[in-house]
């Protein structure tokens, strides 16, 4: 792996901030790279669903029930069986994100999620 070199006003901030936080400056770029690549593997997995959503139509005629997975929005592979989908799609991609879901009949599936009552009647 190559040596990352960072420019000196970006270390003096890193080093400043670094002790306003009681942390060290590995934790805090230990901490952004991790936020930078968790925001791009999102960004890609909203392009891969945008091309599901468009593809859907097609999906619907020709894999309606079936597990699809969408890489470089593009469709990549298909099957009944979610978990010889998954084994294949990781053997040949490793741990890229690709977009793996169900074909139903809508494209985009509502989801209900039901939170706690706080208990409290108002009149």
């Amino acid at each position: 792996m190559d040596t990352i070199k960072l420019n000196a006003d970006l270390v003096e901030t890193l080093e400043r901030v670094a002790q306003q936080q009681a942390s060290s400056v590995t934790d805090l770029v230990n901490q952004a790279v991790g936020n930078y690549l968790r925001q791009q593997q999102r960004a890609k997995l909203d392009q891969e669903i945008a091309a599901y959503e468009k593809m859907h139509p097609r999906l619907k005629k020709e894999n309606l029930g079936e597990w699809v997975a969408v890489h470089q929005q593009a469709l990549v592979d298909h099957d009944q069986d979610l978990s010889a989908l998954y084994r294949r799609v990781r053997a040949q991609y490793g741990k890229t994100s690709i977009l793996i879901r169900q074909v139903s009949g809508t494209a985009v599936e509502e989801v209900w999620l039901r939170t706690p009552s706080e208990g409290k009647i108002t009149t």
